[in-house]
């Protein structure tokens, strides 16, 4: 029974790595891919100004900040004003 138990954990944990190197192959991949200016746009649009640091740790390197600000500015412009 122990063994059973101890060969179960040893597929678990070995498929867990698996998923786990396939989330962030496609994480780099996505990254690799992204259009940094509409995907500031697009977050300047929807309100979500603060998301730069995150997609920095997210995608390292490939992130491209210049493009993303001025997404994020032309996003930010093209928001509804608030009705006073």
């Amino acid at each position: 029974m122990r063994a059973l138990i101890a060969v179960s954990i040893v597929f678990l944990v070995s498929g867990c790595e698996s998923m786990g190197e396939k989330i962030d192959a496609s994480r780099q991949d996505r990254c690799a891919r992204a259009e940094w200016a509409t995907v500031g746009e697009r977050d300047g649009f929807a309100g979500n100004a603060m998301q730069a640091e995150r997609y920095a740790e997210i995608c390292g390197d490939m992130f491209q900040a210049g493009p993303y600000r001025e997404g994020l500015q032309k996003g930010l412009a093209r928001r509804p004003k608030p009705v006073v």
